[in-house]
């Protein structure tokens, strides 16, 4: 979601290659120490890892961080794009302390294949400019990852002491509904307002602020689809004392409003009672 951060990273292309699987047999792909992705193009089929398993389909993207072994058995004939990256992790956008590796999201823009595929003829050619193109191909098909209000990224470099941001996180997640400042989250661990940000989001992905405004949606989010409080009473109670704000900021991350997200909610749950 937060595709400003795509600006600052080191994102780096080292292979981009179509590949297919035509044996029915499992196989094993390895994202050793760099992050592999892996577009679907065609076919579907069942994946595995040492925590989780599921299902993948065409136009889905399956995003391996660092040491993970995934192991893919297909349904039916699979074809996709793999490229390999390294400056950036993926991570959860609100469960920042989350260890999970994989990631699987869907290509809703259907815009992403004919980035990848300009960025396949590209490698394959190595016209000039090629490393200046493809490296911008990339930051564009990660700014489209990024629109799912799922997944942030960080710098993979980055250094720094755990315990301190995750105390401000449990604060945050604690005390989401009161007024916040980030004053208030830097004295809470001692630190200088400034380099609070900074190390903040080199930690999460995300500004102090940001991740703020991520707990306090998520909130929302349940209490639309499961409750039946007003919009603005939803809105002061997970702390956002301006409606008109709230309904900015829920839009901006969820492509509607909070009333239209309650309306769909209720419909999906109904069917699935029915």
């Amino acid at each position: 979601m937060y595709i400003s951060n795509i600006n600052s990273s080191s994102i780096k292309l080292h292979a981009i290659n179509k590949e297919e699987m035509t044996t029915k047999k499992p196989i094993t792909i390895y994202s050793e120490d760099q992050v592999t992705l892996l577009y679907i193009i065609k076919g579907g089929g069942n994946y595995e890892t040492k925590l989780s398993n599921g299902q993948f389909k065409k136009e889905n993207f399956i995003i391996l961080n660092p040491g993970m072994k995934l192991t893919i058995q297909s349904l039916r004939k699979v074809e996709w794009i793999k490229f390999t990256l390294s400056g950036i992790l993926f991570i959860s956008s609100i469960d920042i302390d989350s260890t999970k590796q994989l990631y699987i999201t869907h290509d809703d823009s259907r815009q992403m294949k004919a980035y990848l595929d300009l960025a396949l003829v590209e490698d394959a050619n190595k016209f000039e400019g090629t490393a200046l193109i493809t490296k911008k191909l990339i930051e564009c098909v990660v700014a489209h990852i990024l629109r799912s209000k799922d997944l942030t990224i960080k710098d993979d470099n980055v250094q720094v002491e755990n315990d301190e941001i995750q105390l401000v996180q449990r604060f945050i997640r604690e005390n989401y509904s009161k007024r916040l400042t980030l004053d208030q989250l830097a004295s809470h661990i001692c630190m200088k307002k400034y380099y609070f940000i900074r190390v903040f989001k080199q930690r999460t992905g995300l500004s102090p602020i940001d991740y703020l405004i991520q707990v306090r949606l998520a909130e929302a989010e349940k209490l639309l689809a499961e409750s039946n409080y007003t919009v603005s009473k939803i809105a002061d109670y997970v702390g956002f004392h301006s409606p008109s704000y709230f309904s900015k900021s829920f839009k901006e991350v969820n492509d509607c409003t909070p009333s239209e997200y309650r309306k769909k909610n209720t419909k999906e749950m109904n069917k699935r009672i029915s």
